[in-house]
């Protein structure tokens, strides 16, 4: 909450630094192994290796805590969730994808509003601040990035991040935050 109170202040500040990716992501991971393991979840980290870009590593840390946390949350235990970065264009993508329960239209509108938690069947048994989308897509903002959030209803969720791999505090996004409908799969 007092990041959250931070962030919406202006009064958050990045530390930039040129960071690895891939020891952020397996920092997370580890930290992530005990909620993963308890609900049978394996987390697969598809991230090329050297994968550096300038951002603040413990914002980006919380990022990738808050985005897995979710996704490993909302899958069926004996699921999967695949974590892929590549570089496109002077960015780094980065996917967390899961074949969880998903979204429906309606609450996917609603998602990266603080303290906005979307009511599922499934989401009345994992209680939360609801906070934890909203600071990621907040953080990624602060980097010049962009959060982007696919997902179907009972087929599972895709969220996309776009950081600059350079720091430049003068770069704002046009679109810094899409959430949307995918498509049917077949």
């Amino acid at each position: 909450i007092l990041d959250m109170s931070k962030i919406e202040a202006g009064r958050f500040s990045l530390d930039f630094e040129t960071v690895s990716l891939n020891e952020i992501l397996e920092e997370t991971m580890r930290i992530m192994a005990f909620q993963s393991e308890d609900s049978e979840i394996e987390i697969v980290d598809e991230v090329a290796p050297g994968m550096v870009l300038e951002a603040d590593r413990r914002a980006t840390k919380q990022i990738l805590i808050n985005l897995l946390s979710n996704a490993v949350k909302f899958s069926k235990p004996g699921g999967r969730v695949v974590v892929r970065a590549r570089k496109v264009s002077g960015n780094v993508t980065i996917s967390i994808e899961d074949k969880g329960v998903g979204i429906s239209p309606a609450n996917l509108r609603k998602l990266g509003r603080p303290f906005e938690q979307v009511q599922n069947q499934f989401s009345k048994n994992h209680k939360g601040s609801g906070l934890g989308l909203a600071i990621s897509r907040s953080l990624t903002e602060l980097h010049g990035g962009a959060m982007k959030i696919r997902s179907r209803e009972g087929q599972g969720t895709i969220v996309s991040l776009r950081l600059p791999l350079k720091h430049d505090e003068h770069a704002r996004n046009a679109k810094p935050f899409v959430a949307e409908v995918m498509p049917a799969s077949s």
